[in-house]
């Protein structure tokens, strides 16, 4: 049996434009209401995000929309790619219920 989608608008998270691997870790743990014991780190952010897709997935909470805004210094280095897959990975965990909007600071 599938869970219901709650009904409403998609909700829309922005995760402000950082220029270091720290602060992007930093900013995405707290646009998204991390735990207090989120690492700041890829594979916490990995987990974390995974948790939320899953929840997604089972209906629970509405549907939402993640606005990653990438300073171009971050989107210079190797981690840019590290985040886009983790971010990639969650989109298809959450069964559509997910979805991530990259876009240039």
């Amino acid at each position: 049996m599938t869970a219901r989608r709650p009904s409403g608008e998609r909700r829309r998270v922005v995760v402000p434009a950082a220029p270091s691997k720290r602060e992007v870790l930093a900013a995405f743990g707290t646009a998204l209401g991390f735990p207090d014991y989120y690492g700041a780190n890829l594979d916490a952010l990995n987990d974390c995000l995974q948790d939320l897709a899953s929840e997604l997935a089972n209906g629970e909470g509405r549907p939402l929309e993640i606005e990653w805004r990438v300073h171009p210094a971050f989107r210079a280095t190797p981690a840019f790619a590290a985040v886009e897959g983790i971010l990639a990975d969650a989109v298809g965990a959450s069964e559509d219920a997910l979805t991530v909007r990259v876009v240039d600071a």
